[in-house]
């Protein structure tokens, strides 16, 4: 069975890796703003294998999670800028929106000369609110995506967004190691997945639970290192109200990177994220590097 892009979706894939860097549960002071421009680069010709296959006269079988080649020599490559911008409404409450462009190519000898994609992706917008400071910094995030990117019913086209709406929950908890320069963070979330209209697609795509552990260390007091190790586990789609068996999404990705503040509200960032291991997900490497800049009315 060939699985339709959109349950294989490279935007949707970038989406779950544009993640706050140095943050984690802490939140800006009352009247900070915040903003980041960010860029993603994906190229690959390979993905995980959704489902176990037979094996007759004991040949080499393919098992669900192994890392295949995409079908008819298929080769996806990725180009994201993403736009975040967070506003400290209170101490402990502050709003978040970004906004992702695309650039997505998908090419193989079934069409080879498939068109790029390009335009804005879906649309995240939410709020975070600090429940506790000590011991652990908690916080809870409520966060929706909007289908404002470019959605196709035709399972052969490249769409740069889900054509429905997400929600998710999210807790967040940080703690630093003081007098160790460094600290850790856990997120834990929740993400509904509303059923898009009839006329948008007939795909219904399952609810997922996601995580992220992090963890940073000061080398100087402006340049940090940082590991992170990100899943997401999803449920299997519908379409026309119909299970997709073995269309689960599943990822766990290795993320190192670094941050450096160069001058106050200054700040560089870039990571790596290397998959581990998944289901229905690209398999490689996405490179990423940030500017962000914090502005104060006090």
């Amino acid at each position: 069975m060939r699985l339709p892009l959109q349950i294989i979706s490279f935007s949707f894939a970038l989406l779950t890796v544009s993640q706050n860097a140095y943050a984690g549960a802490w939140i800006l002071k009352r009247g900070e703003f915040w903003v980041r421009s960010s860029f993603h680069y994906l190229n690959t010709n390979e993905r995980y294998y959704s489902r176990n296959t037979p094996c007759p006269l004991n040949e080499n079988c393919t098992k669900a999670g192994q890392r295949v080649k995409f079908a008819f020599d298929g080769e996806g490559r990725v180009s994201a800028l993403f736009l975040k911008a967070r506003y400290g409404l209170f101490n402990s409450l502050e709003l978040t929106l970004e906004v992702p462009y695309f650039n997505i190519s998908f090419t193989d000898l079934a069409d080879p000369e498939r068109d790029n994609t390009t335009g804005i992706g879906d649309v995240r917008f939410g709020g975070r609110y600090n429940i506790l400071s000590q011991p652990i910094v908690t916080t809870f995030k409520v966060e929706a995506k909007a289908p404002t990117g470019f959605f196709n019913k035709d399972t052969e086209a490249v769409p740069i967004g889900d054509g429905q709406w997400d929600l998710e929950f999210e807790g967040r908890f940080g703690k630093s190691l003081w007098p160790l320069p460094g600290y850790v963070n856990l997120d834990l979330g929740y993400r509904f997945r509303f059923k898009p209209d009839e006329e948008t697609s007939t795909l219904d795509p399952g609810d997922e639970f996601y995580f992220r552990g992090e963890a940073g260390y000061n080398l100087t007091r402006s340049f940090l290192l940082k590991m992170a190790l990100r899943g997401l586990f999803g449920k299997k789609f519908k379409q026309t109200g119909v299970t997709i068996e073995d269309s689960e999404r599943e990822i766990l990705v290795l993320e190192p990177g670094f941050y450096w503040v160069v001058k106050g509200p200054l700040a560089l960032e870039s990571s790596v994220q290397v998959s581990m291991s998944g289901k229905n997900f690209f398999a490689g490497q996405v490179y990423s590097f940030g500017v962000s800049y914090t502005f104060s009315r006090r």
